[in-house]
């Protein structure tokens, strides 16, 4: 929806060159955006549990907008960190190798020094041996797997916690406290209006002069309450729309003191009088 009412807004605004100031050249209207523009989905099913924002309120990046019911998770969260943690299958392991390295070091050495001891039984010796490394090495192994189902949990826990993804002001709540949510359902909407983009399709031939990195005067607005800004061309579009003879233009401006409220349109100036 949001995107068709944009584009109605394209199709009215855009393409339509008009008179600018007396000393200024050739204008063309377009319309603002704000640059940082997020509505953030559900990742996966379930039911609102706390909205921690309102609509309207400021928050910084990595802030919990809203959390859904995840006590189910949290719990397997816990009871993997915990087994995760637990070192005392791994320890016993490396005690009962260390002791039965000593016992085979020891019955090898009396072996090789006094023939007191058999041939079977130094195999049997090592071979003790060996397997309770082969012990050891297997519960390393399940020890790392154990730690990576908590990471795992832990991953999981998250995405049933909305982050604001960067600076800026939540604009819509899309749930209500205990509202279902279904998966790519869209919860929240957080907008950054500090940078904005204007957005215009010029006439191919109208500003030869325009290329990325250059500056281009903005009146965005109308009437006595228009706001002038200076922006700077970050796109140009390598092609011209060959139904219409437009290239797509935008430039970033500045919007710090938040004077110009993202989605009115306004005017760039082409070109000043020679």
């Amino acid at each position: 929806m949001r995107s068709s009412r944009r584009a109605a807004c394209l199709f009215l605004a855009f393409g339509t060159t008009v008179a600018a100031a007396p000393n200024e050249g050739r204008s063309v209207r377009g319309i603002t955006e704000p640059l940082n523009d997020a509505t953030i989905s559900a990742i996966v099913p379930g039911r609102v549990a706390v909205i921690r924002k309102k609509e309207g309120e400021a928050v910084a990046k990595g802030d919990v907008v809203l959390e859904m019911e995840k006590e189910e998770q949290e719990l397997e969260a816990a009871r993997r960190k915990l087994i995760s943690e637990s070192k005392v299958e791994v320890d016993s392991a490396k005690h009962q190798a260390d002791t039965l390295k000593l016992d085979y070091t020891a019955t090898k050495q009396l072996f090789d020094t006094t023939q007191s001891v058999s041939e079977e039984e130094l195999w049997k010796k090592e071979l003790d041996y060996k397997l309770a490394v082969a012990e050891y090495d297997k519960l390393q192994i399940a020890e790392k797997r154990e730690e990576l189902e908590w990471k795992i949990a832990e991953e999981q826990l998250k995405e049933r916690v909305v982050f604001a993804p960067f600076d800026g002001t939540v604009v819509k709540i899309h749930k209500h406290t205990g509202d279902s949510a279904n998966a790519q359902d869209p919860l929240v909407r957080v907008v950054d209006v500090h940078q904005c983009r204007f957005i215009a399709y010029v006439e191919a031939a109208s500003a030869p002069h325009l290329a990325k990195g250059s500056k281009v005067s903005l009146r965005i607005g109308e009437g006595g309450s228009a706001v002038s800004r200076t922006g700077t061309i970050e796109y140009m579009s390598p092609v011209v729309d060959p139904s219409s003879g437009l290239r797509e233009v935008k430039a970033l401006f500045d919007n710090s003191d938040g004077k110009v409220q993202p989605g009115v349109s306004g005017v760039m100036i082409l070109e000043g009088k020679k």
